[in-house]
């Protein structure tokens, strides 16, 4: 169980009726089986009181059964941190894009000891991954510029956590090309505010598109960046229009908005292919 977030709120009407819809998971899992679940996020941590089965918890501090500490993002190539378990720490570095994707290394170490495999066999085998994912995929663009294909799906976490890999990288400019983020219900007016912010602090040049970017794109401004390098528009076709005019060869542009938004259109209309 990975965290408890904002994006059924439009169906289930409130965080803790999300809580307590994915707790269900938790609570029908056998006794025979196993729960592996994020201790850095309060409400998934109290699933430990519904579970029969086995727990093992992962996160970024020493409570937890496998945890991370000393992550640093290293750009293109990849993340390092220190993985920890009982009283076994290793080194690891991995492919993965973005400081948060620690979160993926933990989980992937705490499958592994579910089924009981050795702290140093799960670090051999994450450090021998391909960079193969589907979140933050790179692609080459227009002029050589670098695409980043983050249309997977989208939250505000997950958006401004593809933001902070923008901002890791050498480039310029920095495009967020960021779309409507669906399913949101009550929340979503502030949560387009939240990624408006954030992307005003990383991108030199921000997209917004859809119906419910027009907040992105409002926060961008009022968060500092100067609104001739903020573009709001209606669909895809009019989001590559725009970015036809800012895209140069130093140019990364990140790709970001709900799997209802259809945005890897605007990946294949930069011509991305394998980076």
């Amino acid at each position: 169980m990975t965290n408890v977030g904002p994006v059924h709120l439009e169906k289930l009407g409130s965080i803790d009726n999300i809580a307590l819809a994915k707790s269900e998971l938790i609570e029908a899992l056998p006794d025979t089986g196993v729960a592996i679940l994020n201790d850095d996020d309060a409400r998934v941590r109290k699933m430990l009181s519904v579970s029969r089965a086995r727990v093992l918890s992962y996160g970024l501090t020493s409570r937890a059964d496998v945890w991370a500490e000393n992550i640093e993002s290293h750009g293109l190539e990849g993340i390092s941190l220190v993985l920890h378990h009982k009283r076994e720490a290793q080194l690891v570095r991995v492919p993965l894009l973005g400081a948060h994707s620690a979160q993926t290394v933990l989980r992937a170490a705490a499958a592994g000891l579910a089924e009981g495999m050795q702290l140093g066999e799960i670090v051999e085998a994450l450090m021998g991954q391909s960079n193969e994912q589907l979140r933050l995929v790179l692609a080459k663009g227009p002029f050589g510029s670098l695409v980043i294909d983050d249309t997977y799906n989208a939250s505000a976490e997950s958006t401004i956590a593809a933001l902070n890999v923008l901002k890791d990288l050498d480039v310029s400019p920095r495009i967020a090309v960021l779309g409507d983020m669906l399913e949101l219900g009550s929340a979503e007016q502030d949560e387009h505010e939240e990624v408006g912010c954030r992307a005003a602090l990383v991108a030199d040049y921000v997209v917004a598109v859809g119906q419910r970017a027009k907040w992105i794109a409002q926060s961008a401004i009022e968060c500092g960046l100067d609104k001739s390098r903020v573009f709001v528009v209606a669909n895809n076709a009019e989001a590559l229009d725009v970015l036809s005019e800012i895209v140069t060869q130093r140019s990364a542009i990140l790709v970001k908005g709900s799997r209802g938004m259809q945005m890897e259109e605007i990946v294949e209309g930069l011509g991305g292919t394998g980076y």
